[in-house]
C-alpha cells in the first residue's frame, strides 16, 4: 500500500512540475556529463585553489551516470570514459543505454530518455547550496583560534 501511495504521490508531483515548466533535458546521465565537461573546461582557465575546487565540482557530477552504471551491473569507469568520448565528439545528448546489455552510449533524446528541467535545476541548486554551506562552516571553524582559558601566571614558581 505504501508503494502505491508513493507512486501516486510521484505522479502528482510530476504533473505539478510539468504544469509549471514543460521543458525537458536529455536523461541517462547525458546532462550531467555535458555539464561536467563544460565546468571542467572552465576550471582549466582558472588558477590556484579555485581550479581545484571547480574540477572537483565537475567530477562530482559524474555520480549520476556512475550510479546508473553500477545499478545496471556495468563497469562505471568504462561507461564514464565512453560518455566523455561521445561528448568530446560533439554528441551533447549521449547517455547510458541500459538496454544494450553493456556500457552502450546512445542519444538520449532519440531514445526518449528525458528528465524534467525543473528537477535537474533544483537538484543541482540544492546540492550546490549544501556543499557551499558545508565549506563555509568548515572555513569558520578553521579560522577561529582554539579558545579556552589561559593558564594563570603563578608567581611562586621558580624558573631555573
Amino acid at each position: 500500500m505504501d508503494d502505491v501511495e508513493r507512486a501516486v504521490d510521484d505522479g502528482v508531483n510530476t504533473f505539478k512540475a510539468l504544469t509549471r515548466d514543460d521543458r525537458f533535458v536529455p536523461g541517462a546521465g547525458a546532462t550531467e556529463i555535458e555539464l561536467a565537461k563544460q565546468i571542467s573546461s572552465f576550471g582549466e582557465t582558472c588558477a590556484g585553489l579555485d581550479q581545484y575546487a571547480i574540477q572537483k565540482f565537475a567530477e562530482s557530477l559524474e555520480i549520476i551516470p556512475r550510479t546508473l552504471a553500477e545499478n545496471a551491473g556495468v563497469k562505471a569507469t568504462e561507461l564514464i570514459s565512453k560518455l566523455y568520448a561521445a561528448h568530446q565528439g560533439g554528441d551533447k545528448n549521449a547517455g547510458f543505454d541500459n538496454e544494450g546489455g553493456g556500457a552502450a552510449v546512445k542519444d538520449a533524446v532519440t531514445a526518449g530518455i528525458l528528465d524534467l528541467y525543473l528537477v535537474k535545476y533544483w537538484a543541482l541548486k540544492f546540492a550546490t547550496d549544501a556543499a557551499v554551506t558545508i565549506l563555509r562552516v568548515d572555513q569558520i571553524i578553521m579560522s577561529k583560534p582554539a579558545g579556552g582559558p589561559k593558564p594563570k601566571e603563578n608567581p611562586d614558581w621558580d624558573e631555573d
